[in-house]
């Protein structure tokens, strides 16, 4: 499944960031590698096994907050972090890099399979109407 950049995105993401951290600041600080100065590329730049054990050094902490709240049923709260974590991705990647778009990607079908069980949740819809994660290109696991 294909997902696009929704112009509607450029306004709503940095809203969500007030909402939720106050300004992009506050987003920055509690993932410090988030912020534009964090050298990923460098000669005194050095991955090792203890960086990337280190939870705060991860990119993905924003996304992995919102997969929590998947996992507490928080699908609103998770789709508003995903989308966040696609903003952020858009704004700081390389466009010409395939990596990227495919991690870009896969952020915005969790956006989707989010809003979608939202959605399911509120309506109260049927078991057999269910949104799964399969129907969004991402895995059942």
């Amino acid at each position: 499944m294909q997902c696009e950049w929704r112009r509607s995105y450029d306004r709503l993401v940095p809203m969500l960031i007030k909402e939720y951290f106050g300004d992009p600041g506050g987003l920055t600080r509690q993932f410090p590698y988030m912020k534009s100065t964090f050298q990923w590329k460098s000669d005194d730049f050095i991955i090792s096994a203890e960086k990337l054990a280190n939870p705060n050094n991860k990119y993905h902490g924003l996304e992995k907050l919102a997969v929590q709240y998947r996992n507490k049923g928080a699908n609103v709260l998770a789709g508003d972090l995903w989308l966040i974590a696609a903003g952020w991705r858009r704004n700081t990647m390389d466009p010409s890099d395939e990596r990227h778009m495919e991690a870009l990607q896969f952020v915005l079908r969790n956006v989707e399979y989010d809003r979608a069980m939202a959605e399911w949740k509120k309506k109260k819809l049927a078991r057999n109407a269910m949104p799964y994660p399969s129907l969004f290109g991402l895995s059942d696991a």
